[in-house]
């Protein structure tokens, strides 16, 4: 079904207030989703913390029943986390506390990863000793598939893939990425964070071993919410970081074992009422259409960028699939200095810089971009408000 455009902005009560243009930062919850928040919230304020969460048990099971459905998953395989970080965390570490690292090994990487899942194969090289490899590029920026066939023709650990970038609105070819690790037995550590609401997302299909992915960005979900995904046949293999009683048992005074599958990473302190906004935001996305909604953020993205063009404006995606971030520049005017203008025209954009990415933006000659990222509930009027202000400054 198409998008009801006008339908989405009346669930969305920040429509009337900005133009907002940073979804890939942080989108603008529907209704629903801040009713459901609230709601949970006022539950906990009316008969307490303990109560409340036993009463909306099976709110908060759903919720993790609709992430499972979201990306082609078993509901045990998936958890509800705090971020896309701590996704990465629990099961990298997870991996580390098993011994999968204890001899080194190489670990390759594209080179648009974010910088919190580099800072973690950092940290693992100094610790372990692992081999960090950058993946080679395409002339359009995507993962060379011939080459990275190659690469894994000698051993490697692990392939940690992005779907899509934090600072380029390119999509990477995940799926041939996961069939190659899958055919030389490395695992395929993927992340989605800036996929999951904003495409259709496969994460069985893909092949991967871990996705990770956060709720606040393209699913629309409340800030201090993720998701993680881990393959049943490695989790099982995997010591969970920080055991508590939930994502373990005591049995006995010197003797414990992690629960099954991915409730091995569970916590048990949580911000139960932005779960239950995660689930909702995510039934939202569902009933609304992923494939309704990535068509529309691609055309509104594809407008954006020949509007920006028009004007002079230089844009840094590539790639042969593009989506919903637009990276740009302003001739002789820093990132922020626009976003900056941008911001007092009641526009919300973001720049990007290097500390996001020492590898990608660097190599090609750039220290900061503006980055543009509609939703859905955008309209092509918003671009024009916003390629006004870039003629304008």
């Amino acid at each position: 079904m198409p998008i009801d455009v006008e339908s989405l902005r009346a669930d969305t009560p920040g429509c009337d207030k900005v133009v907002h243009l940073n979804n890939a930062g942080a989108s603008l919850m529907p209704t629903p989703v801040l009713e459901a928040v609230i709601e949970h919230l006022r539950l906990e304020a009316a008969i307490g913390g303990y109560e409340a969460k036993a009463a909306a048990l099976d709110k908060i099971e759903a919720a993790r029943s609709s992430l499972a459905r979201l990306v082609g998953a078993e509901p045990f395989d998936v958890m509800l986390t705090e971020s896309d970080t701590a996704s990465f965390a629990k099961a990298f570490w997870g991996l580390a506390l098993a011994g999968f690292f204890d001899h080194g090994g190489r670990v390759l990487v594209d080179r648009i990863a974010y910088g919190s899942h580099y800072l973690s194969l950092l940290q693992a090289r100094e610790r372990f000793g692992i081999e960090i490899e950058v993946m080679d590029s395409t002339p359009d920026g995507s993962i060379d598939l011939e080459q990275l066939a190659r690469g894994l023709e000698r051993p490697a650990r692990l392939v940690v893939a992005t779907h899509v970038a934090t600072h380029r609105g390119l999509v990477n070819p995940v799926a041939a990425v996961g069939a190659l690790a899958a055919g030389a037995r490395v695992p395929l550590f993927l992340d989605a964070c800036q996929s999951a609401g904003q495409m259709p997302l496969d994460v069985t299909a893909i092949g991967c071993a871990v996705a990770t992915g956060t709720g606040r960005k393209f699913l629309r979900g409340p800030r201090g919410t993720g998701w993680l995904y881990v393959a049943p046949e490695w989790s099982e293999q995997m010591v969970p970081i920080g055991v508590d009683a939930t994502s373990g048992d005591w049995l006995s005074p010197t003797e414990w074992k992690p629960k099954e599958r991915a409730t091995r990473f569970e916590v048990f302190e949580s911000s139960f009422a932005c779960r239950i906004g995660l689930g909702t935001a995510i039934d939202y996305a569902l009933e609304t259409g992923v494939e309704a909604i990535s068509k529309r953020i691609k055309a509104l993205s594809e407008s954006l960028r020949e509007r920006l063009g028009a004007v002079g404006a230089t844009v840094h995606d590539g790639g042969a699939e593009r989506c919903g971030i637009i990276s740009f520049t302003v001739p002789s005017h820093p990132a922020r200095q626009v976003v900056e203008r941008l911001a007092g025209a009641g526009i919300n954009v973001v720049a990007s810089d290097a500390t996001f990415n020492r590898i990608d933006l660097p190599g090609r000659g750039l220290e900061s971009v503006v980055r543009a990222s509609p939703h859905a509930f955008n309209t092509e009027e918003e671009l024009e408000l916003l390629v006004g202000e870039i003629v304008r400054l």
